[in-house]
Parts: C-alpha cells; structure tokens; sequence
C-alpha cells in the first residue's frame, strides 16, 4: 500500500486532533506575533530601547526555562495519563487565563504592571505548554495505524504551515487595526473552541500507558529512564545534540533580532517598500509567511512519498542548505547595520530566504518526527518526546538572555556574528558525525 492511496482523514480521531489542533494553533501563533512587538513597545514606553530588548528577552527567557523544567515531568504525566484529558484540560486553563489577562489590559492603566501581568500570564502559559506539549505529540501514534503515519505527520506539520499563515496574516491585520486586545479575546476562545473539540477523541490510554504509581521517585526515574534511552539511540542523541547547539545559536535571530528590525529599524523608517498600504506589523506576518508556504508545499510533497528506510543524507542534506541560507541572511542583515544595503533590499531578501527556509527546515523536521514515532517504544513515548524537546531546545531560552545582552550592550550586529559563527561550527561537526549515517 502507497501513502498515496491512503486518507488518514477518514479516521475519525485524527480528523478531531487535526481540526482542534488547527483552531487553536492559528490563535496561539497570532497571540505570540502579536505579543513579541507588544511587549517591545509597551518596554520602550517606559524605558529606552535597549532596555526594552532586555525585557523582551527576559520574556522569552522565563517561559523557556518553565518549559525547560517542566516538560520532562509533562512526558511522564503524559506515558501515566490520559493523554487526551490531559490535552483539553490544559487549553482550558489557557484559554481561561488569556481571557482574564484581556480583563486586564482593559482595567489596568499602569503600564509596569501590565509587563508584570503578561510575565504572570506567561510563567502560567508555559506550565501548562509543558504538560500539553508531551501528550499531543505522543498522540498521533496511538490513534493512526502504521500505514496511516507517515501522512498523518506530514499533514500534522503542513498544517502548522497552514495555521502560521492564517494566524500571521490575522496577526498583521489585526494588531495594527484593532490592537492586542483583541488579540487576546480570539486566543483565549480559540482555546477554549479546542477544548470541547479534543475532548472527543478517543483511544485506548490503558493499552500502552505506564500504570506504575506517581510519586517524586518515580517521576524522576522516569526522566532518567527517558534520557537513558535517547542516550543509547546514538544517532538520534546526535541529532539531538546537533539540533540543541543549532538552536542556540539560530533562535536569537527569530525571536530576539527579527522583532528589534521590525519595532526599531523599520517602523523607525521614513519610508520602506509598500508603506502605503503595509505597515511593519504587516511586513513582520508577510516575512514569516513566506516561510509558512513553502513549509505547505514541501509536506505535501512528503505525505506523497514512501517512507524510506535510511534518512541520513536527506536530513544532512536539508541542515546544510538551511543554514547555508541563514548566513546569507545574517551577512546581509550585518551589511543592513553597517549602512551599506538599504531597507528595501533587506525586506526583498527576508521574503525570498524566508520562503527557501520553509523547504529546507520541513524536509527536516518531518522525517525527523517521523523517525521518533517509528523508533521508539510506544510506552516510552511521552517521556521520551518531552525530554528529547528539552535536549534540542534547552539552550534556547539562555540563547534569548545572550541575545538581548549583546543587543542592548554591543550591537545588534555583535548578535549576528555570534550566531553566524556559531551555527557554522555546529552544522561542520554534525555533517561529519559518522553515528547519524544510520539513522
């Protein structure tokens, strides 16, 4: 049987996963465009700019070290539980805390405190990230048939495609039209919408589920036992490794330099490309888009192909033209700050590189996905899921506090030669790692 023949849509429990997954994805990526440039502004308002990157930083910073923390213990919550109560539970309390934070958006006036209110709603946001995270990305084995997978996680990737496209296009438009308050009101209830639709689905959570007792002991047994057993699949525990170094280095310039072009160079500009009908927010969505609509095409053309029995060359493959592609934006970015490329260009070179990322970084992470979901264990899932997200993004949240340091006491370009240099020596040792020609 070809995955071509195959329509995992008609399995019921995917299609709710995959519709509940939708409503609240697009909301949640329109709530963290929307927030990343309001924290900025509201920071700036109070302080000076290269405090208010400090600040954002912060805040990037303290929901990664939550997560960091606490995931882990969300994979063995997720291997002992129903992973579906789990699921709907979670978008509960989010969607819940969202709201009341709208309330008090509308209520508070003093600007100090909102940044405290939205740091209090974030710390909230991560823990519950945390427990979600492991049960939904362990899920799609227990309700696919092994025929079934290879589309179902290319579908479940394409759709996050689709859902970053809608979500940003909305994030644009309404953060410049109608402000973050809205924002917030359509987050919250998309949550809320993706509660009721995840609570029917349905599985057997006893059949693969780990029935031993919680207790402290246990949960951090289970953690060991999560990172022993990584430990021993050499070449995912390189991958791993690869992916943890690569992420330090790369996510800076997403989330800590992208938000500082957008907020204090671009919206700083007399004139820029299209200002007669784009704003900066709505460049902000157009650039990360074109990254979303590639992502669309290359898992369509993933959910169309056999799986194969080695990836190696392709995963190489992929890490090299992603990051070949990421220092061609960084030099350009360098030369942007130099004075020496105007901003018209940079905008002209953001969309194009952006779209090119898209292909590479899904012909990566979706045979990745589907490598750890073939591999591993059926009981060992969740544990091993929430600790193998640690290892690749543990470093992040440090990677946002060394961001906004260099950022608001070097220069920005300071930023750019840290993390060119640094992926560069990442991408040589991984390519010539011999353990991961078997994967």
């Amino acid at each position: 049987m070809t995955n071509a023949k195959i329509n995992v849509f008609k399995n019921k429990n995917f299609s709710l996963l995959f519709g509940g997954v939708l409503v609240s994805n697009i909301a949640h990526i329109l709530f963290n465009f929307a927030i990343s440039l309001f924290v900025l502004r509201i920071a700036k308002g109070l302080y000076d700019e290269n405090t208010a990157a400090m600040i954002q930083a912060i805040y990037l910073a303290v929901s990664g070290f939550v997560l960091l923390i606490l995931m882990p213990i969300g994979g063995v919550f997720a291997d002992k539980f129903n992973k579906v109560k789990t699921m709907y539970l979670t978008d509960f309390i989010r969607g819940s805390t969202i709201l009341l934070a709208t309330l008090g958006l509308i209520l508070i006036s003093d600007q100090f405190m909102i940044i405290v209110m939205l740091f209090v709603m974030n710390i909230i946001l991560a823990v519950n990230s945390a427990l979600f995270t492991p049960a939904s990305s362990s899920l799609l084995r227990f309700i696919v048939a092994d025929e079934e997978l290879q589309q179902a996680a290319s579908y479940m990737y394409g759709s996050s495609s689709f859902q970053a496209i809608i979500g940003l296009l909305l994030g644009g438009i309404l953060y410049s039209s109608m402000g973050i308050v809205w924002v917030f009101v359509i987050n919250g209830v998309a949550y809320i919408i993706s509660a009721i639709t995840e609570i029917f689905i349905r599985y057997d959570h006893t059949r693969h589920s780990d029935q031993n007792a919680v207790s402290v002991k246990a949960v951090f047994a289970d953690i060991k036992s999560g990172l022993s057993y990584i430990y021993h699949e050499k070449p995912i525990f390189a991958t791993l490794m690869m992916a943890l170094g690569l992420n330090f280095f790369l996510s800076p310039i997403f989330g800590n330099a992208l938000p500082y072009f957008i907020e204090f160079s671009l919206a700083a500009s007399p004139r820029f490309l299209f200002d007669g009908f784009m704003t900066p927010e709505t460049w902000f969505s157009a650039i990360s888009i074109s990254m979303s609509i590639s992502a669309i095409i290359m898992s369509l053309f993933l959910s169309r192909r056999k799986t194969k029995e080695k990836y190696a060359a392709w995963l190489k493959t992929a890490i090299i033209v992603f990051v070949a592609l990421v220092t061609v934006y960084a030099i350009s970015m360098i030369m942007f700050y130099g004075g020496s490329v105007p901003i018209d260009s940079i905008l002209i070179l953001m969309i194009s590189i952006f779209f090119l990322l898209g292909f590479a970084n899904t012909a990566f992470n979706v045979p990745v996905n589907l490598i750890f979901q073939k591999r591993i264990d059926m009981s060992q899932l969740g544990k091993v899921n929430s600790v193998s997200g640690v290892l690749s993004q543990a470093l992040i949240p440090l990677a946002s506090l060394v961001a906004g340091v260099l950022i608001s006491q070097v220069s920005v370009i300071a930023l750019y030669l840290f993390s060119l240099i640094g992926m560069l020596i990442v991408t040589v040792l991984y390519v010539l790692n011999k353990q991961t020609n078997t994967i």
